[in-house]
């Protein structure tokens, strides 16, 4: 599956600039600042857990992913992830990459992914391993973290049904339309009601991502579900209240 297709799922087999900063005060966010712990699992089994944590200092708005394998074999390979998106919100009120960085480390291998946003010369740069390609500049683009952002901003704005995002994934930018619902109870958290929110493919094969969020401000991901075609399940499931 391609990894452009994924939102914010740190596992280990799927596996969160600073310039025009100053165009919108961090006051008139629509994401409130957070932090928040999630429980990863695979097929059931609790992998590790993962930190999510959204800020707004002196080097802008910065969205982060920390995990850290802590059962089986994560933590025998001593599993660990970490995402960084830097962003601004645009003159739209759109969350907007300007530098996302993917690391993935075991004891036996590494792995980085880059992307590299510049209205200025209106490229993106995008980077897997040592291989490189460029894009055209997108307004609005965000890289594959920090579609989460975007989609918590969209329900923030009260928006329903059908939203085109531009996900920056390996190779190039495309257009991905995730679906807004009503508020609906979370599998697996017993009394709770959230926002689903799912991708919408062309050819599902089997395929789902989806999101449950939070419907009270600022619409944290309650649960976050990869299933792929050979029935295989991967989660995050948030720790806490």
């Amino acid at each position: 599956m391609n990894a452009a297709h994924r939102p914010n799922l740190a596992a280990v087999m799927l596996l969160a600039i600073l310039s025009s900063a100053g165009s919108v005060l961090a006051a008139a966010a629509p994401v409130a600042p957070f932090e928040a712990r999630y429980e990863l699992r695979r097929n059931g089994d609790v992998l590790g857990e993962t930190r999510l944590r959204l800020t707004s200092g002196g080097e802008g708005w910065r969205f982060e992913n920390r995990t850290v394998g802590t059962r089986g074999l994560a933590r025998v390979l001593g599993l660990r992830i970490e995402e960084s998106s830097r962003f601004v919100w645009n003159a739209s009120g759109q969350p907007e990459t300007r530098h996302y960085r993917y690391v993935q480390s075991t004891g036996v291998n590494r792995r980085e992914r880059e992307v590299r946003v510049d209205p200025a010369t209106a490229l993106i740069r995008l980077r897997d391993r040592e291989n490189t390609a460029e894009a055209p500049f997108v307004a609005g683009v965000v890289d594959r973290q920090l579609l989460t952002v975007a989609l918590m901003q969209a329900v923030a704005q009260g928006r329903r049904g059908d939203q085109v995002l531009q996900v920056a994934g390996r190779r190039q930018v495309e257009a991905q339309t995730w679906r807004i619902g009503s508020p609906a109870a979370v599998p697996g958290l017993s009394g709770v009601q959230a926002i689903p929110v799912e991708m919408i493919r062309e050819s599902p094969e089997g395929r789902s991502t989806r999101l449950w969020l939070d419907s009270r401000p600022p619409h944290l991901p309650l649960r976050i579900e990869q299933r792929e075609d050979d029935g295989e399940v991967l989660e995050m499931r948030r720790l806490g209240s």
